[in-house]
């Protein structure tokens, strides 16, 4: 453990967001967080809306705050949008995040993110915050300028942006400037992933059919190497470089978003290591500063 700011990083690590993928099992790994916790519920490409709902409906009853993520293909309609945004309602589902969604298909009411982000707008002007993704490594499949009139177009109704997974905090902190200095200001949070065995990677990447998890196994080739050893993948060399980043005011981080790829056991275990760790080393730095107060004072 290398990074220079340990109390940022300490207050990013103990609410964090989490990641769910809406699959057998996924109540049963949401149920082993704290209380309260806020809990994303992705989208299936291949399995739609529903899905995400239920298990967003599941959480708001645990007493998660459950955010579902409505990607904007998978609605047949507008009615079928009001009709989603009731559910979330009745169920106090407060909290979207919203994608565009995978796939080409347009014969729905919605074919981009920024077209349900206005329809939004007026179906649920009461939501309480509205999540957009955002790509520091670009997007495998729409240009760089494309995805910033997109930021540009969406941020009238979002509240945050969520990075997509990226490994070097170098990328992540040339784009943060970048668009802070192109006056998006929207508070982000960094996209991390939980610990990860290889094969359940593979797994989900396969069940869940071409979307995010695909995409990042296609544009990340040195990360799988890294993955294919008898261990699982930690994000510890992650971590270790994002307390500088979630120190500066002009970022403004508001946290970490971690993939958990629903294993919650194994990130959860690893997450209170690393604030064990850090708790440890402040007592240790508080102490060593006490003691040369103390030693000029003599």
């Amino acid at each position: 453990m290398t990074c220079t700011n340990q109390s940022a990083l300490r207050r990013a690590l103990l609410r964090p967001r989490y990641e769910i993928i809406p699959m057998r099992g996924a109540l049963d790994q949401a149920r082993k967080l704290a209380a309260g916790a806020v809990v994303t519920v992705t989208c299936s490409p291949s399995r739609g809306v529903q899905p995400t709902i239920e298990l967003a409906e599941q959480l708001a009853a645990l007493g998660h705050v459950a955010i579902p993520h409505l990607a904007a293909r998978r609605f047949r309609s507008r009615t079928h949008l009001q009709d989603t945004m009731a559910r979330l309602d009745a169920a106090g589902v407060q909290d979207v995040f919203v994608v565009g969604g995978d796939g080409t298909d347009s014969s729905g009411a919605f074919t981009r993110g920024a077209d349900l982000v206005a329809a939004l707008a007026e179906i649920s002007p009461g939501l309480r915050s509205v999540g957009i993704p955002c790509y520091p490594e670009g997007h495998a499949f729409i240009s760089a300028q494309v995805l910033d009139d997109a930021l540009d177009e969406k941020r009238f109704f979002a509240g945050h942006m969520i990075t997509q997974m990226c490994f070097d905090p170098a990328v992540i902190r040339g784009w943060l400037e970048r668009s802070r200095a192109r006056g998006m200001a929207l508070p982000v949070y960094i996209g991390i992933p939980g610990v990860i065995e290889r094969r359940k990677l593979l797994s989900i990447a396969l069940r869940i059919g071409l979307g995010d998890s695909t995409r990042f196994l296609r544009k990340n080739g040195g990360v799988m190497g890294r993955l294919a050893g008898p261990s699982c993948f930690t994000p510890d060399a992650l971590i270790d470089g994002l307390g500088d980043l979630l120190d500066d005011p002009r970022l403004n981080i508001a946290g970490l978003h971690i993939n958990t790829f629903n294993q919650i056991d194994a990130t959860e275990a690893w997450r209170r290591r690393w604030l064990d760790a850090l708790i440890d080393t402040g007592r240790h730095d508080e102490a060593r500063t006490l003691q040369a107060a103390q030693g000029r004072s003599t």
